[in-house]
């Protein structure tokens, strides 16, 4: 089971201009339409019903990335379990990997509270940090 961060934690990460996203860490969403109500930035979008089919493309794209964070709306469904079916895979890709490969020493977390709550604390505070926010759907959900 992955482990949790914080959003505070999370967002010193995206928030360090000497990080950069896909290379430093990388930021999955795991929601569907509701990705377009807003995201953090440098997200990539990959639907939890797709995370099995799209999980071999992400650890070839991104193997070197210490640290790969999930996230959907909630992070109680969708995030955790993409996160889930992700280390699975990178699991067993490690079975044929050599030594010292750096997909052993990534990270897969889940963002606490998820989007909702990523919002809910920096909308305001730090409008930064949540690209294409649509403040007409974020009031319909």
């Amino acid at each position: 089971m992955a482990s949790y961060i914080s959003a505070d934690e999370l967002a010193s990460i995206v928030g360090d201009p000497a990080k950069t996203p896909g290379v430093d860490y990388l930021i999955v969403d795991a929601r569907d339409e509701d990705y377009q109500i807003g995201h953090i930035p440098g997200a990539v979008n990959v639907p939890a019903h797709d995370i099995r089919l799209r999980a071999g493309k992400l650890i070839d794209k991104y193997r070197a990335v210490p640290l790969v964070v999930f996230h959907c709306a909630l992070s109680q469904q969708r995030g955790p379990k993409s996160a889930r079916i992700y280390s699975e895979i990178v699991q067993a890709r490690l079975e044929t990997e050599q030594p010292g490969s750096p997909l052993a020493s990534q990270t897969v977390q889940v963002l606490r509270g998820g989007f909702v709550g990523w919002a809910e604390r920096f909308r305001r505070t730090k409008p930064e940090l949540i690209e294409d926010f649509d403040q007409a759907r974020w009031d319909a959900m």
